[in-house]
């Protein structure tokens, strides 16, 4: 029983590490289209939208670091 418990919980682990690379990644893509948009109305001065791309970036690679492990 015990090589079935290890297995599910391995199983368990990788989906929600899955979940969480595929938030994290519609999350950055969402930052993305919306600093875009609003530094295109002229919402955004270019410092702010830098920033927000820059965020944006540290999570895609957050998303990338935890797809990998």
């Amino acid at each position: 029983m015990k090589p079935i418990a290890q297995y599910l919980k391995a199983l368990a682990k990788r989906a929600l590490r899955a979940l969480l690379v595929m938030s994290l990644t519609r999350i950055a893509t969402l930052l993305t289209c919306a600093s875009v948009r609003l530094y295109a109305r002229g919402w955004l001065s270019g410092i702010e939208i830098r920033f927000l791309l820059g965020f944006s970036s540290a999570i895609h690679r957050t998303a990338l670091r935890l797809a990998v492990r």
